[in-house]
């Protein structure tokens, strides 16, 4: 995961929806293998899919969504206050 994100990073630019692609895999792959404790807590995808697509668009959602998961996975949710 981490060589494919470096390929399509190079090819390209960060800013792209592949790279957006790359990075949520990379996140669900470190998640599934317990090593969060490696992947920051941060939606990079989501910001590049909100640039590339709009705040509105399904692919910023399904970020959102799996950076909430991962959040969750990792007891870093937000508690409410009361």
């Amino acid at each position: 995961m981490r060589r494919a994100l470096a390929i399509d990073e190079a090819s390209y630019g960060p800013d792209h929806p592949d790279v957006a692609i790359d990075l949520n895999n990379l996140a669900q792959l470190l998640q599934a293998t317990d090593r969060l404790a490696r992947r920051s807590a941060d939606a990079p995808g989501a910001a590049i899919d909100e640039a590339s697509y709009g705040p509105d668009h399904p692919m910023v959602a399904i970020r959102l969504n799996n950076l909430a998961q991962l959040l969750q996975a990792t007891d870093r949710l937000a508690r409410p206050s009361r």
